[in-house]
């Protein structure tokens, strides 16, 4: 068995030492820049960088330069490696600051989807759901402004729970109002019963936050739920500044149906085209009307919440 010359050891070994004990390399460097130049006279050879100097301490006749270039070589590699670890730690960070300001299923979407397709975006089938405070005004105005802050947080943790466990994205959140999208940026077979299962357990967090604020002496908090399904265009849209949404007729119906709810005796009011969609069941109708932003009257219909 063939044993590894010490002069070829010392010039692999010579680029690890030197990333990882930078202050005994350089020592070391002067010690053969110093020698160098005393053994050969050899100026350049004294100025050369210290992973080159190390290769040629422990080597002799003409194998010096050589391993001595292995040795740099070698460096050049390692700090390739380290300039990419590097990078992919940058990357890693901008993903989880990415995660911290989208939903997952979108963050991994911009981060797999050129920037040029999110702005072209696309169309597709969604059902949307709107949600409403009921008499938010009236809640809020006995509280400065940091408790307004506060309640509107808790409201959107909660709020955010319910519909994530459903399945669904959380487009956006506009002071007491959410909308929520499913089937968005990939559609299933159960986007709508998962929108209804979503508003169900939207309505049953508010129920249970009711509670808890009853036991402080602190009035209920009740919402309205407004559901549509159709086409929407959803992409990255904006100038500078994008964001991921989803836009279109059936947004704006949805938003309607939710604004209904306030004049009604109906916690959640859903269109035809969810009530035909979905599996659930148990809605019954409540209204045969025009809805603007709706090319065509709409059939109406109430889906019973735990309220």
């Amino acid at each position: 068995m063939s044993t590894i010359r010490p002069e070829v050891a010392a010039a692999v070994a010579a680029p690890a030492f030197w990333l990882n004990r930078p202050r005994r390399a350089a020592e070391l460097a002067q010690a053969v820049r110093r020698r160098a130049t005393g053994a050969c006279g050899n100026a350049l050879l004294a100025a050369a960088p210290a992973p080159l100097l190390m290769g040629f301490a422990s080597a002799s006749g003409s194998e010096p330069i050589t391993l001595g270039l292995a040795g740099l070589a070698l460096t050049a590699l390692a700090l390739q490696v380290r300039r990419l670890r590097s990078a992919a730690r940058i990357a890693a960070r901008h993903r989880d600051n990415l995660a911290r300001l989208a939903a997952p299923e979108v963050a991994r979407l911009v981060a797999e989807t050129d920037a040029v397709t999110l702005r072209a975006g696309w169309e597709q089938q969604a059902t949307v759901l709107f949600a409403d405070i009921r008499d938010f005004t009236g809640l809020c105005e006995t509280l400065a402004p940091g408790h307004v802050a506060a309640f509107l947080a808790e409201f959107r943790r909660r709020a955010a729970g319910a519909i994530e466990a459903a399945g669904g994205l959380v487009d956006k959140f506009v002071g007491d109002e959410v909308m929520a999208v499913f089937g968005v940026p990939r559609a299933a077979p159960d986007d709508t019963d998962r929108a209804v299962a979503a508003a169900r357990a939207l309505a049953a967090a508010m129920l249970a936050w009711s509670l808890e604020r009853a036991r402080a002496g602190l009035p209920p908090v009740r919402i309205g739920i407004g559901l549509h399904r159709g086409p929407v265009f959803v992409g990255a849209i904006g100038a500078e500044r994008l964001e991921f949404t989803a836009v279109g007729d059936t947004v704006n119906v949805a938003r309607r149906l939710e604004q209904m709810t306030r004049s009604t005796s109906c916690d959640c009011i859903a269109s035809e085209a969810v009530v035909r969609s979905a599996t659930s069941g148990a809605a019954r109708i409540v209204a045969v009307q025009p809805v603007r932003g709706a090319r065509a009257v709409l059939r109406l219909f109430a889906i019973p919440l735990p309220l």
